[in-house]
């Protein structure tokens, strides 16, 4: 027994004429008699009474058209779930994101992802940027925002945005009201800096650019996140280079400045350690790069 002999029944069963449904399958008649045929044979009981003018359903017949009609719902249900499940429109999908993303990149990417693809389960997992390609070579989650640090091994990724710094001061401080800031002029600055350990690129980066503008930087303080950098700013504690991004986030004793010259940026990543993306992973990255 197959679904094509159910499909048969069905079809028979309910027009109640062999012809009818021949019609309806597009099939002759006589292969549509003879799956009957098969199908009661082996199953060893008589589900139709057929006189040359008249088909009727045994009791047999009516509680077997009951469950075929179910296994064939069934049937076309994993049909259409196993093709949307291709398309990355059901699942569940594990993300890790690293601070700044929670408040900059991430929500706008998530509402255009949830909006596409409302049947899929979104769970979110915060790691530091340096733990995020372990969390994925662990298995605890199967995409991860990244930037680049040193250990990237057997993690694929691929690049989802590229943008510069700017340099965050006071309000009340002597820069504030400028268009834009050339590096050269804070060379006698108090910097917060990025921890080494937990921020490796942002702190390569940003003693780069200051050796680009011949000085090294006085460090008042190092912090392992964007926010505390801010919240430390906003005190008067310093100065500090944020990506452009984070310019959404307002606070009340906070200026964000453009950096004259040539911008220095860094790249953000969507990256996973399977040998290829599922279709889930494909959809995800797709739709972040179309919202930035």
């Amino acid at each position: 027994m197959d679904l094509r002999h159910l499909r048969y029944f069905v079809a028979v069963a309910e027009e109640l004429s062999f012809t009818k449904a021949a019609e309806r399958l597009h099939k002759a008649q006589p292969p549509v008699s003879q799956q009957i045929r098969q199908l009661e044979e082996e199953i060893g009981v008589t589900l139709l009474l057929r006189t040359r003018r008249h088909v009727e359903l045994t009791e047999a017949g009516r509680v077997f058209l009951d469950q075929a009609r179910q296994i064939l719902r069934s049937t076309d249900t994993a049909v259409v779930q196993a093709q949307r499940a291709q398309r990355g429109e059901i699942g569940r999908i594990t993300v890790g994101f690293f601070e700044h993303m929670s408040y900059t990149l991430l929500p706008p990417i998530l509402l255009a992802y949830r909006e596409r693809f409302p049947a899929v389960e979104v769970q979110l997992r915060w790691f530091p940027v340096i733990s995020q390609a372990e969390a994925l070579r662990r298995g605890d989650i199967d995409i991860a925002f990244l930037r680049t640090v040193p250990d990237m091994s057997d993690v694929t990724w691929e690049t989802i945005l590229e943008e510069p710094f700017v340099l965050a001061v006071p309000s009340n401080h002597a820069l504030a009201g400028a268009e834009s800031v050339s590096l050269k002029s804070c060379a006698q600055e108090q910097f917060i800096m990025y921890i080494e350990s937990l921020a490796p690129d942002f702190r390569a980066a940003h003693m780069r650019m200051c050796a680009s503008a011949g000085f090294v930087p006085k460090v008042a303080s190092e912090v392992g996140q964007v926010y505390t950098l801010l919240g430390l700013v906003s005190s008067g504690a310093g100065i500090g280079f944020v990506p452009a991004s984070v310019q959404k986030l307002h606070f009340d004793l906070v200026k964000y400045k453009p950096i004259q010259g040539k911008p220095v940026t860094y790249e953000v990543l969507l990256g996973w350690s399977q040998r290829n993306p599922t279709p889930l992973m494909k959809a995800f990255v797709e739709t972040a790069k179309s919202v930035l």
